[in-house]
């Protein structure tokens, strides 16, 4: 047998196994504001829409991370952060503007967090908001740099909100838009379809990757971000998730395990999924995890479509 095609066949074998007892987070990011919206949409729609799904599907402790300079500084809706807090779920910490850690200082990215905590201290009350995401999942392309933020998250009590899934659903959110305001019912039907798959390929891709790196099915974070087509979409999303054995459950569940307290220690410019930095720390190939390269995403088409 080639190896390719063992490859191929383990991983198959990976992901069948899983989905019997698959666990993944929601979370949802830059809230209160991400991408353009389609004519006649809110961004106050949006966040009643994304909650409303989240709560009929019972999705627990779906976190949103916050970036309070929206409000403060470009006067961008407080009132997204209210529907969010009204549903019953909680916030943590995006940054103050949504900064790129290796576009500003040290100090400059440590005060940006320090800048979004009194507004999550006032919306959160007596709920744990000290889980912080980083923007762009970008930790630092110098290990100082990564080194120096996680010890000041630490010691300021903070948990780093890692991903395991994510298939940048943001890029679909501009398209949707484009396409509302052109009112190209084919090009959204193509959006909706390549959304769905991209999200459950990733899905596998995870789950792959867990048993090729751990031996286990780890607790996955899934990446959303509170756009208009993030909402229209959530419903299929958790539907098609649900269809292959996914089990929905708390971020602070998921962080319990092990792998979210060890640190892969791999500086690098883009951000990626805590899954591919231990990957690359320990110089793994995908064809060493049983994967190929991935090629199903869009990302050409959907910076063309309806321009």
């Amino acid at each position: 047998m080639k190896k390719s095609f063992l490859f191929f066949v383990l991983s198959q074998f990976f992901v069948v196994a899983a989905f019997a007892s698959i666990k993944v987070a929601i979370t949802v990011d830059d809230l209160p504001t991400h991408q353009d919206l389609p004519p006649g949409v809110t961004r106050e729609m949006v966040a009643k829409k994304m909650t409303q799904v989240l709560r009929k599907h019972k999705i627990p402790e779906v976190y949103g991370f916050i970036n309070a300079g929206k409000v403060e500084k470009k006067n961008e809706s407080k009132e997204v952060l209210k529907i969010w807090k009204k549903a019953g779920y909680p916030f943590g910490n995006h940054t103050y503007l949504h900064e790129d850690i290796n576009k500003v200082s040290l100090e400059d990215y440590k005060k940006s967090i320090e800048l979004n905590e009194p507004m999550l201290k006032e919306l959160s009350g007596k709920s744990n908001w000290k889980f912080f995401r980083y923007p762009y999942l970008r930790e630092g392309e110098a290990l100082e740099t990564r080194s120096a933020i996680r010890s000041f998250l630490k010691d300021h009590g903070y948990q780093i909100a890692q991903v395991t899934i994510d298939f940048e659903d943001w890029s679909w959110n501009g398209p949707y838009s484009r396409c509302v305001a052109k009112q190209d019912q084919e090009s959204i039907a193509w959006l909706e379809q390549t959304y769905i798959k991209n999200a459950t390929d990733m899905l596998d891709r995870a789950e792959v990757l867990s048993q090729s790196l751990f031996k286990r099915s780890i607790p996955h974070v899934l990446l959303l971000h509170i756009g208009a087509f993030d909402a229209e979409m959530i419903d299929k999303l958790i539907t098609e998730y649900k269809k292959k054995g996914v089990e929905f459950i708390p971020l602070s569940e998921a962080q319990k395990d092990e792998v979210y307290s060890l640190d892969p220690a791999s500086p690098a410019k883009r951000g990626s999924e805590l899954t591919y930095q231990f990957m690359n720390a320990r110089n793994l190939k995908l064809a060493d995890v049983g994967l190929k390269k991935y090629e199903d995403y869009p990302e050409e088409k959907l910076q063309k479509i309806c321009q």
